[in-house]
């Protein structure tokens, strides 16, 4: 099953894509697409229905709701520099929004992007993290970005490690904060499930959100289902 995306903002490459359908580990059916600018009601309300936790840990601050502003950010991309998947519940009524991995290019190292990747709670430990974030490297690796970015507290020191094993680059970016950087591995890698896993796994407690106007790249947060 496909759909179309009628939307005249998308590239020639996008635009030749269509939504693709995915069964989960518990067989709920997924169409994920790119995301679109008629998606902001929807993002909204997603975010909403994120709990108090899922918030605490996507975010080192983060507002209750999304503003105006935020979701004009989040979902006027170029599908270039800042990209963005979508993925719907489309055997439920209304086929509600659950999930969403975005890149953000870093504007002073071209071929480096932040990302995130957020999975409603409800819909979690499901496989969709990992199929977002496998599905948002192919994307990203055809644009040009050969490595993902991200932020973890130095006190996450298992975590650190997990990545540091997995093959990551650590670097101390500010106090009580580290910069962590990924390679996108090539899709036929055998360390491409195992750096996934990982990635998860670590952005997906610590991840920092940048919602502030005029800060430079940001991405709504890394919040996603360990295996």
């Amino acid at each position: 099953m496909s759909e179309s995306i009628p939307n005249s903002m998308l590239s020639s490459s996008v635009l030749s894509a269509t939504g693709s359908t995915h069964e989960l580990a518990d067989n709920t059916r997924v169409l994920v697409r790119p995301l679109l600018h008629s998606d902001r009601h929807e993002l909204a309300i997603g975010y909403e229905r994120l709990s108090t936790e899922a918030r605490r840990r996507r975010f080192f601050t983060a507002p209750s709701r999304l503003s105006d502003a935020d979701l004009e950010y989040l979902t006027n991309l170029d599908y270039h520099d800042h990209f963005a998947l979508a993925a719907f519940a489309i055997d439920e009524p209304g086929r509600p929004g659950i999930g969403v991995a975005r890149y953000v290019r870093d504007p002073a190292r071209h071929d480096h992007a932040e990302m995130a990747v957020t999975v409603l709670d409800d819909y979690q430990r499901r496989g969709l993290g990992t199929l977002l974030l496998k599905m948002l490297a192919d994307h990203a690796r055809a644009n040009g970005i050969t490595t993902f970015v991200g932020h973890i507290l130095w006190d996450s020191r298992e975590l650190i490690e997990t990545l540091a094993e997995a093959g990551a680059r650590i670097e101390p970016e500010e106090p009580g904060i580290a910069l962590v950087a990924v390679e996108i591995p090539e899709p036929e890698s055998p360390t491409l499930v195992g750096l996934v896993r990982a990635v998860l796994r670590t952005f997906g407690r610590t991840t920092r959100e940048v919602l502030e106007s005029g800060s430079g790249p940001r991405t709504e947060g890394d919040e996603v289902q360990p295996e």
